[in-house]
């Protein structure tokens, strides 16, 4: 009988009243207010006002099934692929939507349905990940604020690889506390490639020194992020760092220099296929042959062994209290020696690129220094 009437009854409605009787049913049907049989008849009903003409219905009819359970599914697939005003109040806030049918809304739905799918209280890894992978920047941000949002360490790379560029991204990144430390490390490339490709810097020093610029800094950060991140993470670090081709020797005798040993020794461990006990054994106590033939190992210039060798010493001489000296002096200190090291085995009147980055490295280091000495007058 239900069916009946209102089928009538709509042939002479307007859609004002129309929409007014979806919202009824609606509530009605949500309430439980109907016995069995009626309710057989109320789900037919509102199949029947899935194809209304006029969207004030069909959205009345979304906003009053929205939040409610035990709406028939072929119900909720209807509404979600109406326009976006019928279709967004389903995917925020229906629970019946499932993992699945939340990944097809994420695949083909409009940004707005997309947002509406970030915006639930909780999302699932699965569903996270749908949204990582096609989202454009903005709801990829919004996925970042949502703290209901599971979000596995591939789908962090993911969207470092594929918004990393992007300012607002990287800042909703960055505030993740579970951020892997790999995706960190992306993240500080992104903000290089951006810092060595502003207008102003290259108009201001050229094309060439704003890579350089932004080389070293990236190096820096990367070091920094070595020293804080949680000592779990520093294999998986190094293994990025490889594979991405930035183990090289002027970082690792950057991460030297700053007295990053934790990090030396997992990389110089992961590029000889030794272990790290073995790495540790050297470092701390081996003789410059030692040394030089682990550097030998792990594919870099045996003319890089006393320059590490260099590093070393300085390091022991520091932890045996045989040379006394502030934290920020290290640095400069070890490249200085590490440079005059080199320049006497080439001789004086000799250059090479080698020289010239390591003067340049005691140059940062020494700068570096003035201006940690500077902020710590200045407290």
């Amino acid at each position: 009988m239900i069916v009946q009437r209102f089928v009538q009854w709509r042939e002479t409605a307007n859609s004002a009243g129309r929409a007014e009787a979806a919202r009824a049913v609606a509530k009605a049907f949500v309430e439980g207010r109907f016995c069995a049989a009626e309710r057989i008849e109320a789900e037919a009903t509102l199949t029947l006002m899935l194809d209304d003409p006029s969207p004030k219905v069909r959205q009345a009819l979304a906003e009053g099934l929205a939040t409610a359970r035990g709406v028939p599914p072929a119900i909720l697939q209807a509404l979600c692929e109406d326009s976006d005003a019928i279709a967004c109040p389903v995917a925020q806030g229906s629970p019946m939507l499932t993992d699945e049918d939340l990944i097809t809304l994420v695949a083909i739905g409009s940004d707005a349905v997309r947002r509406a799918v970030v915006a639930r209280p909780v999302l699932s890894v699965r569903v996270s990940a749908a949204i990582a992978e096609v989202a454009d920047p903005s709801i990829c941000v919004a996925l970042l604020d949502n703290e209901g949002a599971a979000i596995a360490g591939v789908s962090y790379q993911r969207l470092a690889e594929r918004h990393g560029q992007d300012a607002d991204v990287r800042g909703a990144l960055l505030a993740r506390r579970d951020l892997p430390a790999t995706v960190r490390q992306t993240l500080i490339l992104a903000a290089g490639q951006a810092l060595a490709d502003f207008p102003l810097l290259r108009s201001l020093v050229g094309p060439k020194r704003a890579e350089d610029v932004a080389h070293a800094a990236c190096e820096k950060a990367t070091a920094r992020l070595a020293e804080i991140a949680p000592a779990g993470e520093i294999p998986a670090l190094v293994e990025h760092l490889r594979a991405s081709g930035q183990l090289t020797a002027a970082f690792l005798l950057r991460s030297v220099s700053t007295g990053h040993i934790d990090l030396l020794g997992a990389a110089l461990a992961r590029l000889s296929q030794t272990s790290e006990r073995r790495v540790a054994a050297v470092l701390a106590g081996g003789r410059q042959k030692a040394v030089t033939a682990l550097i030998v190992e792990c594919g870099l210039p045996a003319s890089m062994g006393p320059l590490f060798w260099v590093a070393v010493t300085v390091w022991r001489e520091i932890a045996a209290g045989k040379r006394i000296a502030r934290p920020e002096e290290v640095p400069q200190m070890i490249m200085r020696r590490v440079a005059a090291n080199h320049d006497a085995e080439r001789g004086p009147a000799d250059t090479d690129e080698v020289t010239r980055f390591l003067h340049r490295l005691a140059g940062e280091a020494a700068l570096d220094a003035a201006r940690e000495r500077a902020r710590r007058l200045a407290a």
